[in-house]
């Protein structure tokens, strides 16, 4: 009897050999081919689940997006789930744990973040991936506006806080904190990333 293969399950094992192939040689290595063999496919079994490399592409990134996002979404609706603390420090710390899952402060969330900036850096100039880009600016931006919104319905939170201005602040932080501690992991240890993150969500409730 022939084996039955989930087209879903074979999908996202291409996805992972492209995250492989991104992550070892950097997003010009990603072809069709290089990604097949990395897979442990035919070049012909990768071209049945996707029709080209566009394709394959944007799918790729979609995939790598979203583990980041759902990962941050399991802890906010937690979050949200529950009474929102009153004791300042606890407030803090719970919402600095969904923020930290969009940074890169282990091997499995470093591996996410590589990948992700360079599908980031590619849809600068390939149309292909814009309208994905925006949708993972999109879903970076509700998350942090739904942790915003849990600090600034706390009796704790500062008087003049401007939602869409501390959201941008806010990504700002988070974006430039993900590159640092990529790029420059000798300088921007995870220990650093997490006091800096809680520091700016402490300046966010009153003195």
């Amino acid at each position: 009897m022939p084996k039955i293969v989930d087209a879903d399950d074979r999908r996202e094992l291409v996805a992972d050999a492209v995250f492989q192939v991104i992550s070892d040689r950097g997003m010009t290595q990603a072809s069709l081919r290089n990604v097949a063999k990395a897979a442990g496919l035919a070049l012909g079994s990768v071209r049945h689940y996707f029709d080209n490399q566009a394709e394959l592409m944007e799918f790729a990134f979609r995939v790598n997006s979203e583990r980041i996002h759902l990962r941050a979404l399991e802890k906010l609706e937690a979050l949200e789930g529950e009474q929102l603390p009153a004791d300042r420090g606890e407030l803090l710390e719970k919402c600095a744990l969904v923020l930290e899952e969009l940074l890169p402060l282990d091997e499995s969330r470093r591996a996410d973040a590589v990948v992700h900036m360079e599908f980031m850096l590619d849809a600068r100039t390939n149309a292909d991936l814009g309208e994905a880009a925006q949708d993972d600016y999109r879903a970076t931006g509700a998350v942090v506006g739904r942790v915003l919104l849990q600090l600034m319905e706390s009796p704790l939170a500062a008087g003049s806080l401007v939602p869409i201005d501390e959201a941008e602040r806010l990504i700002g932080l988070l974006d430039g904190l993900s590159l640092r501690m990529v790029l420059q992991p000798a300088w921007a240890a995870p220990a650093q990333g997490r006091g800096t993150l809680r520091r700016h969500l402490n300046s966010l409730l009153t003195a």
